[in-house]
């Protein structure tokens, strides 16, 4: 098929069946909902806005999608838009044609005309080297802080089963739901405090309510629960899920958000040593948030292990205006939340 014959446009809103159509017959179904809900979740009611999504027709039928998820990163107290290179399929009779490419180069360019900073994903290992041949970073892995729980049962369900497979149901957790924990007044004004804690230079996502609402309530087919400790500028609040891989049972912390004064740092603490008592895991995992020291993390029983965590990719669209650059690790403090696959 000559380039000629592909007819690249912007998605509309009435193309949303066809497309999960497509990425159903591309990818089958998965840990990801494939549906309409899902779908308009993810691309039209982001907070950080609409999603770019490119198709590309060939005789008279779609063959492919590209989107890319609209993110925006906060680096010294201010925002730096970001896109996420997340769904793309081609049609089984079209592959090996090169759409995958020409829809993520010229959404890419797309991206850059329109001044995002750059863009980023957590590549699987089937799709990484189609990347880096296109040119993106290899980032690396962010360091994953670690309490074991159960260390037997790890141990054994490591050796048996790793990582790998497909996940099945998660471990119940005994906690209240993240709507009803973020519905509650004092919760409400420890995440506008937020705002208080000195902002750091790296990559990290800032916690305001449209963002942890969208991310933990809203978002369809999936279960995300809370804690809370203390409130207002003195309050922590801790957003988590349960997840089996394997044979592993892990408890996720997904995001932190810890108030700007020693007794909300103090909360933090407390909230992280309590969190192997709401589920029946072996592991509880996160990553350090901001405003809380690693001496802190390491006083509440958790353990750095670096480049553990996702493998993160970038391509750097604009350097201007002294932003750091995406592709060095050091410059990344994302949360799991962040960075998990969605």
């Amino acid at each position: 098929m000559r380039p000629t014959d592909l007819h690249i446009r912007r998605a509309t809103p009435e193309d949303e069946p066809a497309l999960l159509d497509l990425v159903r017959l591309s990818l089958g179904e998965g840990a990801i909902p494939r549906t309409l809900a899902y779908w308009r979740w993810k691309h039209t009611a982001n907070p950080f806005g609409h999603s770019s999504v490119l198709i590309a027709e060939a005789e008279g039928r779609l063959v492919g999608l590209r989107a890319f998820m609209r993110w925006a990163w906060q680096s010294g107290g201010r925002a730096v838009p970001a896109v996420r290179a997340v769904d793309t399929a081609t049609h089984p009779d079209y592959r090996g044609r090169g759409i995958f490419k020409q829809l993520t180069l010229q959404l890419r360019d797309e991206m850059e005309a329109e001044g995002v900073a750059f863009v980023f994903n957590t590549p699987n290992a089937q799709s990484r080297p189609g990347y880096l041949k296109m040119g993106w970073t290899l980032v690396g892995k962010p360091t994953l802080w670690v309490r074991p729980v159960r260390p037997v049962r790890l141990a054994r369900a490591l050796r048996s089963e790793g990582l790998g497979g497909d996940e099945t149901a998660p471990p119940p957790i005994h906690a209240a739901s993240a709507g009803d924990v973020l519905a509650r007044p004092e919760v409400r004004t420890l995440v506008a405090s937020s705002r208080e804690i000195p902002r750091a230079e790296a990559y990290h996502t800032f916690h305001d309510l449209d963002y942890l609402s969208w991310r933990y309530v809203s978002i369809p087919g999936f279960g995300y629960h809370a804690l809370a400790q203390g409130g207002g500028r003195d309050g922590a609040l801790a957003l988590v899920r349960t997840r089996r891989r394997g044979a592993v049972r892990e408890l996720r912390v997904c995001d932190l958000v810890v108030g700007s004064t020693d007794t909300a740092r103090r909360n933090a603490r407390a909230l992280l040593r309590s969190l192997p008592r709401i589920a029946d895991v072996d592991v509880v995992i996160g990553m350090r948030p901001l405003g809380l020291s690693t001496g802190a993390m390491a006083s509440a029983g958790y353990l750095p292990v670096p480049r553990t965590g996702p493998i993160l990719t970038a391509y750097p669209l604009f350097g201007g205006d002294g932003l750091l650059a995406p592709g060095r690790l050091a410059n990344w403090q994302p949360s799991v939340g962040a960075l998990e696959l969605f």
